[in-house]
């Protein structure tokens, strides 16, 4: 396995999220830590976690064993939990020549990022350069962000006279509330940004004048511009277009529908469309779609929820005319079969001879496509493509035009929130380098982790996904208010937990002797024979650390959890305990799968720390805490049959005998040294070492200033 493979889900997010790293943090309820991971890379974290197309999860490799983890509401539930706090979170490869990825798993730059190479004057050390971005959907917005944490004084203009594009104007309350979408903003407006609202391209500005009092120009103006079916009578009254429809309903406009209504099209556009007419009152919404549901654009889960609304959707259906005396009364339909690939990868959509069939519709709307509105621009100079988008040299986004860069729908056509994301971030790195008179970006080539081995998936145990719980359909139906409810703090840790932490594994180090211990013990079979040392496939590994504990030359690490973080976290805890000057200093190591809410232990004066798995702790671990002036240690061990990691409590119970017959030999006793299974157990624990006096190596230990 390469040094430079990611996980899958890492590899599938366009922007490389630690998706590992912020639900590990999550799992251990340290969601102040998650967030930090989050917006390293994604400015909009809350926007994300609702409605994110969510590529991380079709890639999961935990569907090979159930379900995939719910990356998204994870997500959703680490930004709405932190809600004022202040995170500015500089991205990794702000301080690097070449972009990477953020080291999955690990504790890098969460808190104290590097200092970035230029510390003179605003933000970044360049008060004099501006830049121009022109559209606040989140590609400008992200370039934005991003571009003023690198220290350039950015504006922001917009047509209309409120921020965010299509996610204010184009997705509904129930899927994406205002107030959510405003927060962010808001968050990223206060990093220093200009925003000018109510100034349109082409109309109050043009890219020639902008270009003479900024430096760069990103042009980031979105695809809304509908498109219309080849049918006739295409321009009869009651036939709108759903962005036109959805940006009314936005603006607080309740439109007379009528009972009947039919939405061409498949895509979330359509869905959103669809259950906005419901919500308004109609009761017979139709869906026509000419593929069938595996091509839909649309979720699966999203259709589901859909139909439970009581949309019907007709699949392998097109439009082929429109009826009616001035306004819109039936919607001529044909059926289709599917035909060989087209240019998108899916079947093409071909119709059947002499089977056309009618629909009655008060209203259609339309929902098929999008284009760029080429008018405000065409002329500019800029170089146009096919439907009015805007040609660039490469995924940088520069343009023919020099200084100039354009990104996000303008230039893809219609694309999900986080490919627009990924969009502005690309962007902002190529204005930063063109600015700077720096090479091209050399990009590191990144393959992703190979899905698990049969033989390991049977070796892990089930655990379904813990369900989102949603608005009842009675009540979603007829109101604006939010479907999903998002996840309360033990669903989203146990819904963590059931992360394979993949890439945190076993990294074997060059001090390894060969013994080929680690081989003989994996419960999992990952390890095996190389040509001077082991070597362990990071990509199968589970990350349960008993080959960690178990290696005689102390020659394997976990990248989640390295030997020196062990030792420095033991070393801080006791010296808090030190200084809050206990009679008897007792240290508690617990399971966080067992206890995801906090430690067992209550207020019974012990200094608890958690651990993923209590079977990844070795005879170090055990023996260190008195080595620091700790007077006991008590662990918490799960029944074997109920451990997370194959094996864990079996070989914790070796490693607490050996650690008690150290503790014997070395003059401290083995009574100091207990696992216990409740509070009550704990409390005769610590009446015992009462009795015993405190450890004769906490005699001369001082407090660490």
């Amino acid at each position: 396995m390469s040094d430079k493979a990611i996980p899958l889900c890492q590899a599938a997010c366009p922007i490389n999220t630690d998706v590992p790293g912020y639900v590990s943090a999550i799992s251990r309820g340290d969601l102040e830590r998650a967030i930090r991971i989050i917006r390293q890379v994604n400015p909009f974290p809350s926007v994300c976690g609702r409605i994110c197309t969510r590529p991380c999860e079709s890639a999961c490799r935990r569907a090979q064993i159930d379900e995939p983890i719910a990356i998204a509401a994870l997500k959703r539930f680490a930004s709405d939990q932190t809600k004022g706090l202040k995170v500015v979170q500089p991205p990794e490869h702000f301080y690097n020549e070449t972009h990477m990825p953020t080291k999955v798993g690990t504790k890098e730059n969460e808190n104290n990022p590097p200092s970035p190479p230029f510390s003179k004057g605003g933000m970044g050390g360049f008060p004099g350069e501006k830049v121009a971005v022109v559209g606040s959907g989140p590609a400008g917005l992200t370039a934005a962000h991003d571009l003023t944490l690198l220290g350039y004084r950015v504006t922001v203009f917009e047509a209309q006279n409120i921020l965010g594009g299509m996610l204010i104007e184009g997705i509904p309350e129930y899927r994406l509330p205002k107030d959510v979408v405003k927060e962010e903003i808001d968050y990223i407006l206060s990093l220093g940004i200009e925003a000018k609202r109510g100034l349109s391209l082409g109309r109050d500005f043009t890219i020639e004048g902008l270009l003479k009092d900024y430096q760069a120009v990103f042009l980031a103006i979105g695809s809304q511009k509908s498109l219309l079916p080849r049918c006739n009578e295409v321009e009869l009254t009651g036939i709108i277009t759903a962005v036109e429809f959805l940006k009314q309903v936005s603006q607080g406009e309740r439109p007379l529908l009528g009972k009947r209504v039919v939405i061409v099209g498949g895509g979330h556009t359509a869905i959103d469309a669809a259950r906005t007419c419901v919500r308004l009152g109609s009761s017979e919404v139709t869906i026509i779609y000419r593929r069938t549901l595996d091509e839909m654009p649309a979720g699966k889960a999203e259709v589901e929820e859909t139909e439970n609304e009581g949309v019907k959707i007709r699949y392998l259906t097109a439009p082929v005319e429109f009826l009616g005396n001035g306004n819109v009364k039936k919607v001529r339909c044909i059926k289709m079969q599917l035909g060989e690939l087209d240019e998108s990868g899916r079947r093409r959509p071909l119709p059947i001879e002499n089977s056309e069939f009618e629909i009655e519709a008060d209203t259609v709307i339309l929902a098929i496509g999008y284009i760029p509105e080429a008018e405000t621009i065409k002329d500019s100079g800029l170089i146009l493509g096919k439907n009015g988008t805007v040609v660039v040299k490469d995924d940088t986004g520069a343009t023919n035009l020099k200084g100039v860069f354009a990104g996000g729908d303008v230039v893809s056509g219609p694309s999900s929130v986080i490919e627009a994301i990924a969009s502005g971030k690309k962007a902002a790195r190529a204005i930063h380098r063109y600015l700077r008179n720096l090479p091209d970006e050399k990009m590191e080539e990144y393959s992703a982790f190979r899905l698990l081995d049969d033989g390991i998936v049977k070796l892990i145990s089930k655990s379904n996904m813990q369900k989102v719980s949603t608005l009842p359909i009675e009540k979603r139906i007829n109101s604006f208010a939010e479907v999903e409810l998002g996840y309360n703090f033990e669903q989203a840790v146990k819904e963590a937990q059931r992360c394979l932490s993949c890439g945190t594994g076993a990294v074997v180090t060059e001090n390894c002797a060969s013994c080929l211990n680690c081989v003989r013990i994996c419960p999992y079979g990952v390890p095996v024979p190389g040509r001077e040392i082991a070597e362990i496939d990071i990509s199968q590994c589970q990350a349960c650390g008993i080959c960690v504990s178990e290696c005689p030359a102390s020659a394997i690490n976990l990248k989640l959890e390295t030997k020196e973080q062990v030792r420095a976290e033991m070393e801080d805890i006791i010296n808090i305990a030190m200084k809050e000057a206990q009679e008897i200093l007792t240290i508690g190591f617990y399971c966080q799968y067992k206890s995801p809410a906090g430690h067992p232990g209550g207020g019974n004066g012990v200094y608890w720390l958690g651990k993923l798995c209590t079977g990844r702790l070795d005879v170090f671990q055990l023996i260190y805490p008195f080595e620091l002036g700790a007077d006991g240690l008590v662990i918490t061990v799960c029944p074997d049959q109920e451990c997370h990691s194959r094996d864990g409590s079996r070989w914790l119970i070796k490693h607490i005998e050996k650690a008690r017959e150290i503790l014997d030999e070395i003059g401290i006793g083995a009574n100091r040294l207990s696992i216990i299974s409740d509070v009550e157990e704990l409390s005769d624990f610590r009446k015992r070492l009462l009795d015993v006096g405190i450890n004769p190596l906490r005699k001369g230990k001082k407090v660490k200033e």
